[in-house]
Formats: C-alpha cells, structure tokens, sequence
C-alpha cells in the first residue's frame, strides 16, 4: 500500500492533475466523454491552498516511492460537522489500499464531530466505502443542459458579506448544521459568482455550474435557482439533487434541462434539514 503523509502547499498542483485523471477516467467508465482540461488552475487550486490553510489535519496526500502524490484527500470541519471535500485515487493506483487509507485519515480529522456529509460520485467502491463508514446514502442525480423559458428573480442580486454574512451563517446552521463562513469567500476567490435573495436565502453558480443553493424556505431556494440558471447562459449543470430537493427537480424540469441519476449523498449525525439545499461539492 502506498504511504501516506499531510498534504503540503507544493502537493497541490500534482494533487489536481491525479483529481483530473481521476474524475476524467471515471466518466469514461460511465460512458460520458471526459470534459476539457480547466483553462486555468487558480480557480481549482484555490479549494487545496483554503482547506490546508484551514483544515490542514484534514489535508492528506498517499505517495509513491518518490514522494509524488498518486492519491489526495481532503477533509474540513465547520461548527462541529465533518465533510469530505475530496477523496481521488490516480487510476494505474486505484484498488492499491490508497483510497482506503485516505478515507481512514479523513475520517480521524472530525473525529468528535456530530455531524459528517459526504458527496459521491458513481463509483460503486467509493459507495461501498462511505456506507461502510456508517453513513446513510441518499441517491441523487443531476440535471444538465441549455435552460429555457427561466427568467430571474429582480430581488436576487449580488451577495454581499456585510449585508448578507449574518443570515448566510443562520441558513447554513439551519439546512446543513453549521456555517459556511469563509468559504463562501473562497468560492468567490475560486471565480464563483455569489448572489443572494436578502434575508431569504444564498447561492453560487461558476462556469455554468451551479454550485450551492441555500435558503429558508423552497420558494426562495426555487428563485435564487433560476436566477442562477438564468445567469449560467447556454449549457448548465445542477448536481445534488435528492428526494428531499423537489422544489429543485420542478425547476429543473421547467427549465427543460435533462435528469440522469448519478452519485450520492451521505449523511451522518447532525446535518440540519439538508433541504431546501444543494451543497457545495468543495465545501458541502
């Protein structure tokens, strides 16, 4: 099995290419043409600085016999809830023990926490594990695709952390049981535009992505959603979408977008509400 040490900042740069080989060869196993390599790395590279900054007890890396990371995880505490922010295994190295090793590390990371999110992709060994580990899967799916007929909310506008902070910490308390703090900056800093609904709720959309959803009731999180896919112009991607997310498949679905079940979310312990939410697949 290949040895494992704390991430350093000069490990992020290799630790993004093995998550892009990683996520490139696993849609290729699902039959999905991998998508083009990010033009730049700032933005991507912004999630490994923050988390080691931040969480560097979380931050592991598993090595080869020359100390170059094949493997990469990260994990982050917020408020006393754990989350996975990352767990990739370079393909020629996967099924070495690596990803396991990793997980074990992670997991020691919010040892005492009271709550643990999880988001999967569709590899059914990471779907095995994460159920092993005692969390609860919640199958999920994603909607894809040019939106049509949405028009955005006139009372959706840009987030402000002065104005906005406050009720953005109470949401986040509220539907997923701690804060997101400063990661809404690093979101930011990442090149995620934020926009919030004042008093009602909070969201980011990155490059036709939509990347979080948060609000105090379904009708706010339904316009801060199709404000952000009114935003996202041409192709758009919504991930995250459970059972619990309704409110968020009829805005999908209104927007003529395609659904394909795809990943999961795990929970454990004390996660709040977890709807009306999508998470952030950086920093749940």
């Amino acid at each position: 099995m290949p040895a494992l040490r704390p991430m350093r900042d000069d490990d992020a740069a290799p630790a993004l290419e093995v998550m892009l080989a990683a996520f490139g060869e696993l849609e290729r196993r699902d039959g999905d043409e991998p998508a083009p390599a990010p033009a730049g790395t700032s933005g991507q590279l912004e999630r490994f600085h923050h988390l080691l900054r931040t969480d560097p007890g979380g931050a592991w890396v598993a090595v080869d016999d020359d100390d170059r990371p094949l493997g990469a995880a990260l994990a982050l505490v917020r408020e006393g809830v754990w989350g996975l922010s990352l767990l990739v295994v370079r393909p020629d190295a996967q099924s070495s023990g690596a990803g396991g090793a990793l997980l074990r590390a992670s997991l020691a990371h919010g040892n005492g926490a009271r709550g643990g999110i999880i988001l999967a992709t569709s590899d059914p060994r990471a779907l095995r594990a994460y159920h092993r580990a005692g969390f609860t899967m919640h199958p999920a799916a994603r909607a894809a695709g040019a939106p049509q007929g949405i028009e955005p909310d006139p009372a959706v506008v840009p987030f402000d952390a002065g104005r906005d902070g406050a009720m953005a910490g109470a949401i986040g308390r509220t539907v997923r049981g701690a804060a997101h703090g400063e990661d809404l900056a690093a979101l930011a800093r990442s090149g995620a535009e934020l926009l919030a609904l004042p008093g009602r709720g909070f969201a980011a959309i990155r490059d036709g992505d939509v990347k979080l959803v948060a609000a105090a009731d379904e009708e706010a999180a339904a316009s801060l959603l199709r404000t952000a896919l009114a935003r996202c112009g041409g192709h758009a991607e919504v991930s995250w979408l459970t059972g619990a997310q309704r409110w968020a498949v009829d805005v999908v679905l209104e927007a003529r977008m395609e659904l394909s079940v795809w990943g999961a979310v795990f929970l454990r312990g004390e996660t709040g509400t977890f709807s009306p939410y999508l998470p952030s697949g950086a920093y749940l």
